[in-house]
């Protein structure tokens, strides 16, 4: 089934949109590849992870504790309570999605990762939610993971230490670089360094992952206390009825 031409522009510019993140993502790939195949998984082992399983942070402590030879079950209980963050991420962007058919929401729920919801979140604030637009930023994004792990298991070969390379820091930047695009008032800049500094200090008491669940669950529940002016300051309808009291 062809596009229309609204949806192919749509789709193309949600590409453009995620290109920003695209070499970081290929490069924290590269790391992934690498590492899994220091771990002792095969090219196609490592690909098939990233195209299938798709969840950054959970690919990494899964191949580091298939380093250590870790059980299956401790495994799938990592990579669980890494993940518990998507609940939220997903129940802040419910109402956008709701305009759109149920087929699209559970495959778009697939692609979800935090730089697919910040760039979407970006792009929900000024204008109406659109399977495509959103198709666009998650494809790319998925792409990119894919064909950074291809090649970084193939460079592993020839790289034994990745970390000697220092790429692990393009991580790191792509997340402040999306963090300040969320910063817009000073109740967010308050909650963002709240949350973080709560999060480094639970991660020294809790099992890995539920730092991350204890931060975004106080996160959350300080959005959600928000006051409903600023919520509904941000959003698409509230800038339409703006700009007609303008005019």
């Amino acid at each position: 089934m062809k596009l229309s031409k609204h949806s192919a522009s749509l789709f193309w510019q949600g590409a453009w949109d995620a290109l920003p993140l695209a070499a970081s993502y290929i490069l924290s790939a590269i790391i992934f590849g690498m590492m899994a195949l220091a771990a002792g998984l095969t090219v196609w082992e490592s690909v098939a992870m990233s195209l299938f399983i798709y969840t950054g942070a959970a690919q990494f402590s899964a191949v580091g504790m298939i380093a250590e030879h870790t059980g299956m079950w401790a495994i799938l209980l990592t990579t669980f309570l890494l993940n518990t963050r998507h609940f939220l991420m997903g129940l802040s962007v419910s109402s956008y999605y709701q305009g759109l058919p149920l087929a699209h929401v559970n495959v778009l729920a697939f692609f979800m990762t935090d730089e697919q919801y910040a760039v979407s979140l970006n792009r929900f604030r000024h204008h109406q939610s659109e399977a495509a637009y959103l198709y666009g930023v998650s494809l790319t994004l998925h792409a990119c993971w894919v064909l950074g792990t291809w090649a970084g298991s193939l460079a592993g070969e020839w790289i034994p230490d990745p970390g000697a390379l220092g790429l692990g820091f393009s991580y790191i930047a792509m997340f402040i670089a999306l963090s300040y695009f969320q910063l817009t008032s000073l109740s967010r800049i308050l909650t963002f360094l709240l949350c973080g500094g709560l999060a480094v200090g639970v991660a020294l008491l809790l099992p890995n992952g539920l730092h991350l669940l204890v931060a975004g669950l106080v996160a959350f529940c300080i959005g959600f206390a928000l006051p409903a002016k600023e919520k509904a300051a941000s959003s698409p309808q509230a800038e339409s009825a703006q700009g007609v009291e303008t005019a």
